[in-house]
């Protein structure tokens, strides 16, 4: 019954714009080094956008997001996430949109399901793709199928006995799998999604994730699948990216301590010597669950503070990611569970500042995926990354204060492109860089 709803719901089917493909860098074989030189995919060019629906709307958060497509166009964002669209239980609530009441289902505070197939046709013209995220692990207690299934649901075990709002399903239950993964499939083929991003993804068994990536697929082959995980056998089971959770603690240390620089180049080597070619791993200073649990002032100090620690993250490689309203300037802690209306306008000089640093980051894409050389001090990440004939240099004050430090001897008074600015200039011999201050010359 929902889907003949939700069909009805929409236009009669026509051609739809078709997702542009992904901008492809080829993967280049850097010569042995023992720097950090991450495994090269088709994910190297992508820029998501992670959208918290309550900070745009009360109501009709769908159409307040569709407005502010040019705006990520110009951030260079060619992936936009939805956090949780369906709606929420009531039962034992608190509130999180992770506690899913209906899995085929939109919440009516966003919009309907026209306007959500809407959305997405418009990122599909402009060429982004659009991934929903996806709470398989669990779901709320007036969920139907807690209701009519009651033998679907096991014990909570582990993680899952301080959520109190969501019961778990059983995985071992053919029907639980089948049912999941015919979810799935809806939203692929009724709206035209490109992906999900899956919750707690270490919650479901892999066999379950194989057979569903595989299904998933077979409907939409570049179909894109982020898992919230750290365990590289969901690499194994079809997923193209994992979580950076490693990076996101060393990045907060040393911007909180304004040291640890080589501890954190340490850990982004880390994370990729376990990457499989082909693999990727999502890298941000940020997201919805750390903007919650504590305020990004309290590692990041002020907006130019966390852009520097964008700037720093996103040369370094992965698929960055930015969290919604982090591009506004705002540093308060936010509780996703409610809604917090923030002013998304592009009259903004931190937002301007991310349009310029995305786009300096898609511009150096020739040489931002080469060999990786350090350069650093403790105050100052510095690196260079050569490709070819292409060749980028990063500058990064991680500190509040002011800092001083030498280029590398080749490039100083060598004429270069001031990637921020777009400007033909020539490379200093050394740099003063204020508080949190970041640069990008290429060659």
């Amino acid at each position: 019954m929902k889907k003949i709803l939700f069909l009805l719901a929409l236009p009669l089917l026509v051609a739809s714009c078709k997702p542009k493909e992904l901008p492809v860098i080829d993967d280049p074989k850097p010569e042995d080094s023992t720097s950090v030189t991450p495994q090269l995919t088709k994910a190297n060019m992508t820029v998501v956008y992670e959208c918290n629906e309550r900070l745009f709307a009360q109501q009709d958060a769908f159409a307040e997001i569709r407005n502010y497509l040019p705006v990520l166009q110009q951030m260079q964002v060619n992936v936009l996430w939805l956090m949780p669209i369906h709606p929420r239980g009531t039962v034992n609530s608190v509130n999180s949109p992770y506690c899913v009441k209906d899995y085929l289902a939109i919440d009516p505070a966003f919009g309907t399901p026209a306007d959500l197939k809407a959305l997405v046709d418009d990122c599909h013209a402009r060429g982004m793709k659009v991934i929903l995220d996806w709470v398989a692990n669990h779901t709320a207690y007036d969920n139907p199928w807690y209701i009519d299934h009651p033998d679907w649901y096991t014990t909570p075990v582990g993680e899952e006995t301080n959520w109190k709002d969501v019961a778990p399903l059983n995985f071992t239950k053919t029907e639980v799998q089948q049912a999941m993964q015919d979810a799935m499939l809806f939203w692929v083929r009724e709206a035209d999604i490109d992906g999900f991003r899956c919750d707690y993804a270490e919650g479901v068994p892999n066999a379950f994730w194989s057979a569903a990536i595989a299904a998933i697929r077979q409907q939409k082959s570049d179909a894109i699948l982020l898992a919230e995980a750290s365990d590289t056998s969901l690499y194994q089971a079809g997923f193209d990216w994992l979580y950076s959770w490693s990076y996101l603690g060393a990045v907060q240390s040393v911007f909180r301590n304004g040291r640890g620089l080589k501890n954190l180049f340490d850990t982004a080597d880390k994370e990729y010597r376990t990457t499989p070619a082909g693999k990727q791993r999502l890298r941000y200073v940020t997201t919805h669950d750390a903007s919650s649990e504590e305020a990004p002032s309290t590692y990041y100090r002020t907006a130019q503070g966390e852009l520097a620690a964008c700037c720093l993250t996103f040369f370094l490689g992965g698929v960055p990611m930015i969290y919604s309203s982090q591009e506004t300037g705002d540093l308060d802690k936010l509780n996703f569970f409610n809604y917090n209306i923030k002013s998304f306008s592009t009259d903004n000089s931190t937002t301007k500042a991310y349009i310029a640093l995305m786009k300096a980051y898609v511009a150096a894409a020739e040489a931002r995926y080469g060999e990786l050389t350090n350069h650093s001090t403790d105050e100052v990440a510095m690196f260079s990354r050569k490709q070819d004939k292409r060749e980028v240099l990063v500058i990064v004050n991680t500190t509040a204060t002011e800092q001083s430090i030498t280029l590398p001897m080749a490039w100083q008074r060598e004429e270069c492109t001031d990637q921020l600015t777009g400007e033909k200039v020539y490379a200093p011999k050394s740099a003063t860089l204020k508080a949190y201050e970041y640069r990008v010359y290429s060659r």
